[in-house]
């Protein structure tokens, strides 16, 4: 048990000398009458510059070290974060999450723990990886570099932006149903955006590129193709027309055009959704939900992608998830809570931001599936329609209703890509559209981004092949 000689012991180095101190407060809440405790512990080394024009505008270093408890009991559930790793903060904060669910360590209970496992420690060999991720002068030479080759592609570009973060990450977590894992993440991202004017004529025009367990990521980054597909896009659209509303049919371009299935349709198929009863899909395993052309899965397991993971916040190695198989939903997307809640077995899906959030069902790399296509195919298939390049942001409501900006849009005439227009928004409904995406290619590419909901922020992979949507409202002038 806990004695007073190792009572301000501090959990600075995370592997298997932890085991004997971790059992002792497994088994504290145990004995207090706990279904399960978990405990998760973090370190963290992050970094994140934004250089605008040619000067290098912010630097924000940050360092953090904590830990979450989460207690169950039931189904529900008690969460407490702290950042004093000491023996008696972890005592006091398993007594805080004891005590939401009604429990206290001076209890007394026939509730047994067996011990931990032994340690999966997927970060054995990653020890190095900050280390020879690059440093503070050559990320902030790496972005000037990229805002000079900008300005020399075009006098027009007003603003010239490119930020670079670096998030480093050791995890430790265990719980009393014997998980007991290590892992040490890594994530570099650069995004790098525009204005472009030209008389009263403006556009923007925005790239963000992203890999994880890379060191050499920021380094291999070709910033004079970055630069050049930037600009170009910038000057299509300086002079482009609005586009006219009405409901026509719609070509989405692969890479980030699958950030409408993640926002639209990805959030539905997480039991966080299930839970709060805001999925118009929860009774719809083995119906169709989508056109039997379509496809789709969130894994955690393409190598170097944005959304990959060794093992999730819970300590579990991540799955290969089929979402939708030929049009049909066959699984949901599950932590260890909304499998608890809902039923739905636990996918290797719970993460979260850092140790101040409990784990919850999330995504990670989430596509549609490439089909037998060609994108030429698709656009030729249109007469009158649109053709949706690059996207911008957007918003999703909590039953998938959705509307996103096209930041690079064109016509299409029959069958050939015409001129570029602007001012175009997608807006429908997951439940609606899905069953009307008609077609998909064979160019299928992922692309990174950053997703928020209820367990922060977390790097994910967005992704699809060109799609061809029968039928989609189109905003415009």
């Amino acid at each position: 048990m806990l004695t007073k000689h190792n009572e301000n012991l501090l959990f600075h180095t995370f592997d298997v000398t932890l085991k004997p101190h971790i059992e002792d407060l497994l088994s504290l809440g145990k004995s207090a009458g706990a279904d399960l405790i978990e405990v998760f512990l973090e370190k963290s080394d992050n970094i994140s510059l934004l250089a605008e024009q040619d000067d290098i505008s912010n630097v924000s270093p940050s360092f953090g070290i904590g830990a979450g408890i989460r207690v169950f009991l039931g189904k529900r559930d008690g969460f407490v974060s702290t950042n004093d790793l000491s023996k008696a903060g972890l005592l006091f904060a398993l007594n805080q999450a004891l005590g939401m669910l009604g429990l206290d360590i001076g209890s007394q209970n026939s509730e047994t723990f067996d011990g931990l496992t032994d340690l999966k420690d997927f970060g054995m060999n990653k020890f190095n990886w900050l280390d020879n991720s690059p440093d503070l002068e050559e990320s902030t030479l790496k972005l000037l570099t990229a805002t000079k080759s900008l300005a020399n592609k075009n006098k027009n570009l007003q603003v010239r932006k490119a930020s670079y973060s670096r998030n480093w990450q050791e995890v430790l977590v265990a719980a009393s149903d014997g998980v007991f894992a290590r892992d040490i993440r890594l994530h570099q991202t650069v995004g790098i955006n525009v204005i472009a004017q030209q008389d009263k004529n403006r556009s923007t025009s925005s790239r963000r590129y992203g890999s994880s367990g890379n060191p050499n990521d920021l380094r291999n980054w070709d910033i004079e193709k970055s630069a050049f597909d930037l600009n170009e896009s910038a000057q299509k659209m300086l002079n482009a027309g609005y586009v006219e509303a009405g409901q026509m049919p719609v070509v989405l371009a692969n890479k980030f055009g699958g950030v409408i299935f993640h926002e639209a349709c990805g959030h539905l198929l997480e039991t966080t959704q299930l839970e709060r009863g805001t999925s118009p899909f929860h009774n719809s395993i083995n119906k169709q939900i989508a056109h039997s052309c379509v496809s789709a899965v969130d894994e955690g397991f393409s190598n170097h992608a944005f959304g990959s993971l060794s093992m999730d916040d819970e300590g579990m190695e991540p799955q290969n998830t089929l979402l939708i198989e030929n049009g049909i939903l066959k699984k949901f997307l599950s932590d260890r809570a909304g499998s608890l809640r809902t039923g739905h077995p636990r996918t290797g899906s719970g993460r979260r931001q850092n140790f101040s959030f409990a784990a919850a069902s999330r995504m990670r790399n989430t596509y549609i599936k490439q089909g037998n296509f060609t994108p030429e195919e698709l656009i030729k298939s249109v007469d009158n329609g649109l053709y949706c390049k690059s996207m911008g942001g957007g918003s999703v409501g909590p039953t998938g209703q959705f509307n996103f900006s096209v930041e690079e849009g064109y016509l299409i005439k029959n069958g050939k890509l015409s001129k570029p227009v602007k001012g175009a928004t997608l807006i429908g409904e997951a439940k609606e559209i899905l069953p009307r995406i008609s077609m998909c290619a064979n160019d299928l590419d992922l692309a990174a981004g950053f997703c928020g909901s209820v367990s922060g922020s977390v790097n994910v992979t967005v992704g699809q092949p060109h799609i061809k949507v029968d039928s989609i409202t189109v905003g415009g002038r």
